[in-house]
């Protein structure tokens, strides 16, 4: 596995790949690619809810070459506007882009595919079930602006059924998702809370943070420490009101790692490294925090 170079805790942008200087404009997520040992960021680059056509996704190599403008608005007639959410299932990136779930071929970043999704004002989390089902977040509204009431939790189903798993404003705007064999882990952004949704739609609250507006979920941190001891799986979720990472257990302790973050967005992991994936939306950096 390649090295990456690191300043100060973010990723260095060596040089860019196109006639863009390197650097990121309002990094919204990131993605590990294993098979390409790269990361991926989306880039709002405009109003959060704006379809202005700016969004973008940038390809950072690990030596911290980047693409800035890897996969951008115009290409095969197909626009970005707010992209946030990405995830990775075999050889399809999935986007999620303010009322629509995008496609894209991982290695070329060509455009294959667009889901509606009706009655979605800002899908935020993309999370890909072992099964291939995509699980996608609507988190009713940007943080700013007031809430439009549209949250839920949607699954686009293998044979490409699209249904809400669950909606409802008591959901409290979901924002980060990680999906796995028994269902969905979220975070909310309105109550900061850590909660479980089972296949049949059934919610179990498992903690919540000491500051609300939580944005990204990443699981992480299973494996074997140094001295042979298992490492029992952890969940990372980061907050705009706390200004910081949490970690969470699935019996409700939750811990503030010890590191200030200003406006933190959707969280990555990269599990060969052990490190979380962090982009700052304010400062335009994606940070990388061992754990």
């Amino acid at each position: 596995m390649r090295a990456l170079w690191l300043l100060g805790g973010a990723v260095l942008a060596a040089c860019g790949g196109d006639s863009d200087p390197p650097g990121f404009d309002q990094p919204a997520a990131a993605l590990h690619d294993p098979v390409a040992d790269v990361y991926l960021v989306s880039n709002v680059h405009g109003a959060p809810m704006a379809a202005d056509g700016n969004g973008y996704i940038t390809r950072v190599e690990p030596d911290g070459s980047m693409q800035r403008r890897w996969l951008a608005g115009g290409r095969d007639g197909v626009t970005l506007h707010a992209p946030r959410g990405l995830a990775v299932a075999g050889e399809v990136l999935w986007v999620a882009d303010l009322d629509r779930l995008r496609r894209f071929e991982r290695r070329t970043g060509k455009a294959l595919a667009a889901v509606a999704v009706p009655g979605a004002t800002f899908l935020w989390g993309v999370a890909v079930a072992p099964d291939g089902t995509v699980f996608a977040t609507d988190a009713g509204g940007d943080g700013v602006a007031a809430p439009t009431g549209t949250d839920a939790i949607w699954r686009l189903a293998t044979d490409g059924s699209l249904t809400a798993l669950i909606r409802g404003t008591e959901l409290g705007q979901p924002r980060g998702i990680v999906a796995t064999g028994t269902g969905v882990y979220c975070v909310s952004w309105r109550d900061g809370a850590f909660f479980h949704v089972d296949h049949a739609g059934r919610r179990t609250d498992l903690a919540r943070a000491p500051a609300a507006q939580l944005d990204g979920l990443a699981r992480g941190g299973a494996g074997t420490a140094a001295d042979g001891r298992p490492l029992a799986p952890a969940w990372f979720a980061s907050s705009h009101a706390g200004q910081c990472v949490y970690r969470f257990d699935a019996t409700g302790g939750v811990q503030t790692l010890p590191r200030t973050v200003v406006t933190p967005s959707g969280l990555g992991y990269d599990a060969g490294r052990r490190l979380l994936l962090l982009p700052l939306a304010n400062a335009g950096e994606l940070q990388l925090l061992p754990i």
